[in-house]
């Protein structure tokens, strides 16, 4: 779906007619995900059935479709750069979060923020809440610092 959704984003339609199909086809998937998820297949992510396939793949259609004509259609790209700069290295964070960052990042910061937290009785979900939010501020940090050095990492 992503490489059809590419190659109909880089065609020559108009810009509209895109944002059309996306819909179309991302109502589609879900339509038919959900339908073999009552008939079928149930919906089941860890093995990815073929329910739970289409029916990702018809939300993913549909925000894209809705972002396209939000962002390039109407042209609304203020307040974007917090996108921009995880997404010029988008491929690099995955990679550095399943590979180091996991355990990094993680267990360390988790540790650390936990004890702390833990020390002044703050309750076991605001702890989880936080411990998350500094893990992607330092994800996202990460990010920045390449973005500003130029540093880009590409498949």
């Amino acid at each position: 779906m992503g490489r059809l959704a590419g190659k109909l984003l880089l065609s020559s339609k108009k810009d509209i007619e895109k944002v059309k199909w996306l819909i179309i086809f991302g109502v589609a998937g879900l339509v038919a995900g959900y339908t073999m998820n009552v008939t079928i297949t149930p919906i089941i992510k860890r093995i990815a059935t073929s329910s739970f396939t289409l029916a990702s793949g018809g939300w993913c259609l549909l925000a894209l479709g809705l972002l396209y004509w939000w962002i390039d259609v109407l042209n609304h790209k203020r307040y974007l750069f917090f996108f921009v700069v995880v997404g010029m290295n988008s491929i690099f964070i995955y990679l550095f979060f399943e590979i180091v960052g996991n355990r990094w990042f993680n267990e360390y910061i988790g540790a650390i923020s936990n004890g702390l937290m833990g020390m002044m009785h703050f309750p076991v979900g605001l702890m989880a809440i936080i411990t998350s939010l500094i893990v992607f501020a330092l994800e996202w940090y990460l990010c920045w610092f390449l973005y500003k050095r130029n540093i880009f990492f590409k498949l």
